[in-house]
């Protein structure tokens, strides 16, 4: 175990988890959900994962200092081939990993024996996976800096050898064959880099010739290994989707040669005239991005980069990375943006025109503004199906921000005297009860940045159990005020170190 944790150590604060959808009326598998538990990684949680107890472990690659020792890149796709992928990975000599995800797919690592920056390790395998032919993968660590001051964890990634062999996300070594963990130490062992050498690494970039320039990824990609017999149909709808956009003059034209030049066997000349009629109804002319052939070969956040991508008009949206939701009240988001991390309220994250404001604030950025039904369609949605969720800081949890600033308010100030003081915006203290008006005490949250509005706080302090007693009225110089009665808090008394500083002369 504990060579497994040094090989896979990072941030130590957090750790992430992966709890699976139920199953639907239906039958149908739901949606799983990613969160971030906010506690150290201990030895249990290294333990129950290689012993296959309880879900597995994911650990965040990026560290507090912005280094890390390893990094991934996640392809995503069914069916996987393994073996191949490791053979073309050695003919580059790159020195990566390949371990089968829990999808079936592949996850690809590069391993150092130290501690090297995020940016270079990104960096490194983002080139390493365009010349494998994977650009648009996702790569971990996602971000080359978390913003640590603000809450920011990063996201994670599962780790193999859940169950070790038993949860089938083992290493395939060089013959093709999985991998035992002891196997798997010795790989480590051969291809773990040191800073040096990863920087020394070389990839020649291929130039690829896109069939389809400017368009989604999977036509490119199923132009070069082939579309397949069995969705032809379908394959050169959203061909000739690509050719409107691209060649509005000419795009009937386009999709007869495309017809010839890319289905095995070629569909009918009355099948292709039926497909133009289709893509010819307006509003009927989208890609389906859903549906095979290119659904097992999507790259959605590459796509959106496209210019005719499942974007829109002649801009190009940046790249959209992870999203993160902090599930404090109200909630706090973090999204990658190109290379740069922001934050966002929910409002900025559900509007197109808010968010294009936060990314000129925050990242320097000018990035289209597109329609709301494109916004949540083709952006927001595929960024939600990828949501990880955080824990917040217990110290962050309103109730027990609004009970410190309670006692802050009642006990750390200046007393009232006698109950008039009230009408002075005091809090009057009396036989174990003390009495205040919502307004003062509100006035005084706002002035340590309290965000919430004034009737979800005063329902905030109803629910204080243990504190709160009543809102009620007293009789205060011929008024009668409305007040809240709450039970006397304890005052903090600072306490000094008792150590003793070693004197020195200067």
């Amino acid at each position: 175990m504990d060579k497994f944790k040094q090989i896979f150590s990072g941030l130590t604060i957090a750790y992430g988890q992966y709890q699976p959808g139920d199953r639907g009326e239906n039958g149908s598998k739901q949606q799983g959900k990613a969160f971030i538990v906010r506690k150290d990684v201990n030895d249990e949680l290294w333990s129950n994962h290689l012993e296959g107890r309880g879900p597995a472990l994911g650990i965040i690659p990026i560290t507090d200092t912005n280094d890390c020792r390893w990094g991934c890149i996640d392809i995503d796709e069914y069916n996987f081939d393994h073996a191949s992928l490791v053979k073309t990975i050695r003919n580059y000599k790159f020195p990566l990993i390949v371990c089968r995800s829990k999808s079936g797919g592949a996850h690809v690592f590069l391993f150092t024996k130290e501690n090297i920056p995020a940016s270079l390790m990104q960096s490194k395998l983002k080139s390493f996976a365009k010349v494998l032919g994977y650009e648009g993968s996702e790569i971990f660590p996602k971000q080359t800096e978390i913003l640590v001051e603000r809450g920011d964890t990063g996201n994670f990634l599962n780790l193999p050898y859940h169950n070790q062999m038993k949860g089938l996300r083992y290493a395939i070594n060089d013959n093709g064959a999985g991998c035992t963990l002891e196997e798997f130490y010795k790989l480590y062992d051969v291809y773990s880099c040191s800073k040096e050498e990863v920087e020394a690494i070389k990839t020649e970039e291929k130039k690829i010739e896109e069939a389809f320039p400017g368009g989604p990824p999977c036509l490119n990609k199923l132009a070069s290994i082939g579309f397949g017999e069995g969705s032809r149909n379908n394959a050169l709808f959203n061909i000739a989707v690509y050719y409107k956009q691209s060649h509005p003059d000419t795009w009937e034209d386009e999709i007869v040669k495309a017809n010839s030049q890319y289905m095995e066997p070629a569909l009918s000349n009355s099948e292709v005239q039926q497909l133009i009629k289709s893509v010819n109804r307006k509003g009927y002319d989208k890609y389906r991005c859903k549906d095979a052939p290119i659904n097992a070969v999507c790259q959605s956040g590459l796509c959106r980069t496209k210019r005719f991508g499942v974007g829109f008009g002649e801009e190009e949206m940046p790249v959209l990375g992870s999203l993160t939701k902090y599930t404090s009240t109200p909630p706090q988001w973090f999204l990658n943006v190109d290379k740069t991390r922001i934050e966002l309220k929910t409002e900025q994250l559900y509007s197109s025109p808010l968010f294009a404001l936060a990314c000129l604030d925050q990242a320097n950025l000018v990035v289209p503004v597109p329609k709301p039904k494109d916004w949540k369609q083709h952006f927001l949605k595929p960024l939600m199906q990828n949501l990880q969720e955080v824990e917040p800081l217990e110290s962050l949890n309103p109730t027990n921000e609004i009970t410190g600033l309670l006692q802050d308010w009642t006990t750390n100030r200046q007393s009232a005297r006698t109950i008039d003081d009230i009408f002075n915006k005091l809090p009057f203290t009396e036989d174990g009860f003390t009495y205040f008006r919502m307004e003062d005490f509100y006035s005084f949250l706002k002035k340590n940045n309290w965000d919430m509005d004034k009737i979800k706080t005063g329902n905030l302090i109803k629910r204080l159990d243990d504190i709160f007693v009543e809102e009620t009225r007293l009789r205060v110089k011929s008024q009668q005020p409305r007040v809240i009665k709450i039970k006397t808090m304890k005052k903090l008394e600072a306490t000094v170190s008792k150590i003793a500083y070693q004197q020195e002369d200067f």
